[in-house]
C-alpha cells in the first residue's frame, strides 16, 4: 500500500476579499471530495486573499495508482478557471 500527499499552491483569480477566497477555496475542495476518495484540508496562509494552499493525500495500491490519482486532481483543479496552480510538490511514501 502506498500513501500520495500532496500540497498544491493555487493563486486565485477574480478574488476581492476574504470572503471571496473563502468561497473558491470550499467549492474547489466540496468538488474534489465528491470526485475523488481523498482527504483535503486547507492550510491556512497569513490573510492573502489571492492565495491559498490545499493538503491532499490518498492512499492506493502500488505507487502508479497514487500518482494517476494526483495527477488526475492536479489536472481537475488546473481546469477550474478560478484558480491557477502556482506550486505543487508530491511525495509518495
Amino acid at each position: 500500500m502506498r500513501v500520495g500527499v500532496c500540497q498544491v499552491e493555487l493563486f486565485i483569480n477574480g478574488s476581492l476579499s476574504l470572503k471571496d477566497k473563502r468561497r473558491v477555496m470550499n467549492s474547489v475542495k466540496q468538488k474534489l471530495r465528491n470526485r475523488f476518495n481523498i482527504s483535503i484540508v486547507e492550510i491556512p496562509v497569513d490573510a492573502q486573499w489571492k492565495r491559498g494552499d490545499l493538503g491532499i493525500s490518498c492512499v492506493g495500491l502500488d505507487e502508479r495508482s497514487v500518482r494517476s490519482t494526483i495527477d488526475q486532481i492536479v489536472r481537475f483543479i488546473e481546469d477550474d478557471d478560478r484558480v491557477e496552480v502556482s506550486n505543487l510538490t508530491v511525495d509518495i511514501l
